[in-house]
């Protein structure tokens, strides 16, 4: 124990040398040895580092997670150490959190987004403590993570164990990590990197002699990257001329005080706009309340640094609004909410890669002062697709100046972390595409050329880490959200696998995760059909409820859940060749249909109808959080299924369009004409409209000039009504725009107003727009193409009607 406790003694002295954390493995399978040894560790940090405070992470519904814990309450006593003990569940509320160390028991679960939310939280100096199995005993187990991914149509025996090999072989590959058996009392693996420290010494920070901020704002700058940031957010005190607007970018790696900054800038911004104008507004908004806790912190610290004794609103623990009297608020905004939001001096979007693309295209058009912050890796990272999509969006935006800025200093820990390159590299958060040259872009020319790739899974998970990185790294980059959560379901999902797109030189340029389902047997139905939620199997669950289509979950398919390009090569249709290659593989292996489900939106939703993907569901309500409607689409590939999704189809459009007034009145007007496109099927070929003589009159009336829209409302929504109904058999077609308009205002019946902000234009046209397309509807049904004769005696007071 001696030469153990040795080893661990040098490390801490180097981790705290260096302004580094350390790494330190327990293994075993007696859990009073592998409390003893944790002991040892805090016992020898607590000896260099006095009075040292962390975190004990467990799973409390496990009987031995709880005993581990009691062992480690008793014999912790006599340590100069204080410990909160946490459950796993509460990971989310520790972001932002500092500690000196934190234990995490990994006995029970291996969560990736457990691990990747503490990985940022200990200082530098300090050490991570993980408990585990023997790696040969943790694979014949599950984990509570790998439970959550069992489905009916695979059981236990089928889940893989590619997430514990490769978090096992990534800690004793670390250079800087220690890995001790309890059971034996001895070290499986030393670091190899150790007695040579880089002293580390701070970055001293300057403020600049001529600040707009106060100064009591830059002096909670704890690196010299955040006084840059607030140097350049001063430019926001100015308020564009209009038509003008101004957007800050600031992007960076986890824990460099991204947050933290943009709320002491928040704080600096309401003291002078306060002064300058009598009251300030200003509204924050991220996908959940608690992704703002630490910009909201800073917030009230910057207003306190000011001298302002500042008002704060919670919702449940987290904080949604700061205000000073009656001439200061600043709250948090959902980000769908905030596309109706009005008179916002100042908009913050954190983690904005997080957010659907549409919403920040309508905060950039609706608010001309707009903070946006983006975290490059980590657990809320996105990676560069917010820089490489809508970042680009914003450059080639002309009335907007951006100012941007990436933040690169760590505020826990020195640069070059050990620990922070480990977890990066372990959850393939710092996974970057290959690298694309004009020879590949030339190579796309050939699409016959191009590889499908049908990986076995051992060799693509845990045997080629180029091409795992290259295919991981088009998600970082290319995808909107992405989690360490999403590489373990990769890896150890029975019902999930892969496929990828290469070029011939084997780069990979698409990324599909796609997920089994169907293949239902008659019992599991029968509950299905009496409530039963089926997990995994989102779309023949959907067909069952809504559509009553049992039959439908005996058949076979695939979903895709992610597809992604490679983001230099996007727009060149590689995502419709590679759905062409899915397809094919589908037939050969006799599955029945492949699908899709997504939040909607118009581009997106373009992309599936085009490449002929039926709707058949659509959610009754918006995401809270996203504002987005989720739907769902399936193309048959093989004749067994082209009927059953055809009818799913057909009834999903009789709904749609008879609830247009209902729920979903606010539905994009074109993503409305795209879910009601009729595939050559009309959902009623004998439908006539059924008009009386007074409703064919008033029609003519309003189509021809004197009547007004408000009077024939139920004679203009009746043939609209046809018009949706037959479509697929007339020979009318209406181009999309009239078509929108239509929706818009007859079918969602929106208010004048709304419908004309919505369609982009102005009433007045929208006005005569529908006269002029019921001028044509009216000529193919009732065979009008003038005025009638018995229309040219209207009276003066019938006109004024």
């Amino acid at each position: 124990m001696t030469g153990l406790v040795d080893t661990v003694r040098q490390l801490v002295e180097d981790g705290i040398a260096g302004n580094h954390r350390r790494l330190i493995v327990v293994v075993g399978t007696d859990d009073s040895l592998i409390i003893k040894h944790v002991i040892e560790v805090l016992r020898v940090f607590s000896q260099l580092r006095s009075g040292a405070s962390g975190l004990y992470m467990y799973q409390p519904e496990y009987p031995d997670a709880q005993r581990r814990m009691e062992l480690l309450m008793r014999g912790v006593g006599d340590v100069d150490v204080s410990i909160d003990y946490k459950p796993y569940k509460e990971t989310d509320k520790l972001l932002g959190t500092t500690v000196d160390f934190a234990i995490l028991d990994l006995i029970n679960d291996l969560k990736p987004n457990d691990v990747g939310r503490l990985g940022g939280i200990v200082r530098g100096g300090g050490v991570y403590v993980l408990m585990i199995p023997p790696i040969n005993e943790w694979v014949k187990r599950l984990t509570k993570f790998q439970q959550s991914l069992l489905v009916p149509q695979y059981g236990p025996e089928s889940v893989r164990h590619f997430l514990k090999v490769r978090f096992w072989r990534s800690l004793l590959s670390d250079d800087y990590t220690l890995v001790i058996n309890a059971d034996e009392g001895s070290v499986i693996k030393s670091p190899s990197n150790i007695g040579n420290p880089i002293k580390w010494e701070p970055r001293p920070i300057g403020i600049p002699e001529r600040i707009r901020f106060s100064r009591k704002i830059y002096e909670l700058a704890r690196t010299q990257d955040q006084v840059e940031a607030l140097r350049i957010m001063e430019e926001l005190l100015n308020r564009p001329p209009k038509g003008r607007k101004v957007n800050v970018v600031l992007i960076a790696d986890r824990g460099r005080g991204k947050s933290a900054v943009i709320g002491l800038a928040l704080a600096a911004l309401a003291h002078r706009l306060r002064k300058a104008k009598g009251r300030t507004r200003m509204a924050v908004t991220a996908m959940n309340p608690s992704n703002v806790a630490t910009l909201m912190e800073f917030v009230i610290k910057g207003l306190k640094a000011l001298g302002y004794d500042p008002h704060v609103d919670y919702w449940g623990d987290d904080v949604v609004s700061v205000k000073v009297g009656v001439s200061i608020f600043i709250d948090y905004v959902r980000p769908y909410d905030m596309l109706r939001e009005e008179g916002r001096d100042i908009v913050v979007v954190d983690e904005a890669a997080m957010i659907p693309l549409p919403v920040l295209y309508g905060i950039h058009d609706r608010f001309s002062r707009v903070i946006y912050a983006s975290t490059i890796h980590g657990y809320e990272g996105a990676g560069r697709g917010f820089s490489l999509r809508f970042l680009k969006y914003l450059r080639e935006s002309r009335d907007t100046k951006v100012l941007e800025y990436e933040l690169k200093e760590p505020i826990r820990y020195a640069p070059n972390d050990p620990v922070e390159k480990w977890l990066f590299s372990t959850f393939l958060l710092d996974a970057e595409p290959a690298r694309i040259t004009d020879e590949d872009v030339k190579a796309l020319g050939n699409r016959e050329s191009l590889v499908y790739i049908i990986p076995n899974a051992e060799e693509f998970f845990l045997k080629d880490e180029e091409r795992l990185r290259q295919f991981f790294g088009i998600y970082v980059q290319a995808h909107y959200r992405n989690e360490p959560d999403d590489l373990g379901m990769m890896m150890d999902a029975p019902h999930h696998f892969v496929r990828a797109l290469a070029l011939p030189s084997g780069k990979v340029v698409v990324s599909v995760e796609l997920a089994e389902e169907g293949g239902i047997d008659d019992n599991t139905i029968d509950l299905v059909v009496k409530g039963l939620k089926l997990p995994g199997n989102i779309i023949p669950d959907r067909l069952i409820k809504y559509w009553g289509l049992t039959e439908f979950a005996k058949l076979r398919g695939w979903r895709i859940i992610r597809i992604a390009t490679h983001p230099e090569l996007q727009d060149r249709g590689l995502g419709t060749e590679m759905l062409r290659r899915i397809e094919e593989e589908a037939r050969e292996r006799n599955i029945d249909w492949v699908g899709v489900g997504f939040g909607v939106n118009a581009k997106l939703l373009n992309f599936w109808i085009k490449n002929g993907y039926m709707p058949v569901h659509i959610s009754p309500e918006r995401n809270p959080i996203s504002g987005e409607y989720s739907v769902l689409l399936v193309k048959a590939v093989r004749e067994e299924a082209r009927e059953t999704v055809e009818y799913a189809n057909r009834e999903f459009r009789l709904r749609l369009l008879n609830s247009l007034q209902g729920p979903f009145h606010d539905l994009e007007p074109d993503v409305v004409r795209m879910l009601l496109t009729d595939w050559g099927k009309p959902l009623d070929e004998n439908y006539t409209p059924k008009l009386t003589e007074a409703q064919k009159r008033r029609l003519i009336a309003y189509a021809w000039g004197p009547m007004s829209y408000e009077n024939t409302t139920d004679a203009i929504t009746e043939v609209v009504k046809a018009y949706y109904l037959r479509r697929g058999i007339d020979r009318i077609n209406l181009p999309s725009y009239y078509e929108e308009a239509l929706i818009c205002k007859v079918l969602q019946a929106r208010p004048w107003r709304e419908a004309s902000d919505v369609l982009g234009i102005r009433k007045s046209t929208l006005m005569l727009l529908l006269r002029e397309i019921m001028k044509i509807l009216l000529q193919y049904y009732l065979e009008v193409s003038e005025i009638p004769e018995f229309m040219v005696g209207v009276t003066k007071a019938q006109r004024r009607e």
